[in-house]
């Protein structure tokens, strides 16, 4: 095809087709395309797995990070390559992940580490490949100093590989070692701790009350929606009532709070949604009442909830 736009607009046309889309788009794998086709085609592959396409998908990585990785800066194709590779990787495919997870690339101005995404990519798909494997790249990965600051990747990665695979303790050691005694202590950026918190769900109930203790009085919004998370969804049922609805009555952060009050809806479990009910009622601040009545209004199926988004609905007095 002479016009580079024809395969994307031909994968357009098989939306509702996917087998045929798929077809097309491990056809299109195999030619001389544009990045920006070949991702397209990528992430048909992605959603529509085509175990034909696993050689091209293959030639296609190892044609990309030639070089060092110069024609691919970012990794932006080929982590869009293992995410179409994943659901059809063989166990011969291991030591391409395991080398996709220990990819590092430098590139000027900065010099900066520049393939964040290419071992988050590799860590997943290694993940449904070879859980051992994973274990070992994930706990490296979790404690690598070389993550993306302003994301955490891949090391947040690692945190949810870890707690998918149930392989809780190194989460837990590192949760522990950043316990902020002062913000200013932490040793790695909040993303990852809180990360960290939030897969730990199946901790003892006193060991997970003890976190919350030594966590709860953080300025760092970030580590909150991570203790948030754990607290709500702990396997014993929510803990930290009394934080939550303290919280709850005395934050001034909007973000957080709205962050807080959404993790309570979606979690779903009685308790906090009687104090969250409580706290409603008690509120006269107009900010916090929007926030409150938006809650309401998707619960309001249930009958105490949508009579206080009635509530909510009606001026301060």
């Amino acid at each position: 095809m002479s016009d580079e736009r024809s395969p994307a607009a031909a994968l357009r046309s098989l939306a509702g087709r996917p087998e045929e889309a798929s077809e097309l788009a491990a056809t299109i794998i195999q030619g001389n395309h544009t990045k920006d086709i070949l991702r397209a085609a990528l992430k048909v592959l992605a959603e529509y797995p085509n175990y034909a396409a696993r050689p091209a998908l293959i030639t296609l990585y190892t044609r990309s990070g030639r070089d060092k990785g110069k024609h691919d800066q970012g990794g932006y194709l080929r982590a869009a390559i293992l995410k179409a590779l994943q659901p059809v990787a063989r166990r011969e495919d291991a030591d391409l992940l395991i080398q996709a997870c220990e990819t590092y690339e430098y590139w000027p101005p900065d010099f900066a580490e520049d393939a964040v995404l290419i071992r988050s990519a590799g860590l997943v798909a290694l993940a449904d490949l070879d859980d051992e494997a994973a274990r070992y790249q994930a706990a490296r990965i979790l404690v690598d100093p070389l993550v993306a600051r302003m994301t955490g990747e891949p090391a947040v990665t690692a945190a949810r590989v870890l707690g998918a695979l149930g392989d809780t303790l190194p989460l837990y050691a590192l949760a522990c070692q950043n316990v902020p005694a002062e913000d200013a202590l932490v040793t790695c950026v909040p993303e990852v701790t809180a990360e960290c918190l939030r897969q730990l769900t199946a901790l003892p109930v006193m060991v997970a009350e003890r976190l919350l203790e030594r966590y709860a009085a953080t300025n760092s919004s970030i580590l909150r929606m991570g203790l948030f998370d754990l607290m709500l969804n702990h396997r014993e049922g929510p803990l930290g009532r009394s934080y939550l609805a303290r919280f709850l009555q005395e934050t001034t952060d909007m973000d957080i709070y709205r962050y807080l009050v959404m993790s309570i809806v979606v979690a779903g479990h009685d308790e906090p949604l009687d104090d969250l009910r409580r706290a409603a009622y008690a509120e006269q601040r107009r900010v916090k009442r929007e926030i409150l009545l938006e809650a309401a209004t998707i619960l309001a199926h249930r009958p105490e909830f949508a009579e206080l988004a009635e509530y909510l609905r009606r001026p301060v007095k």
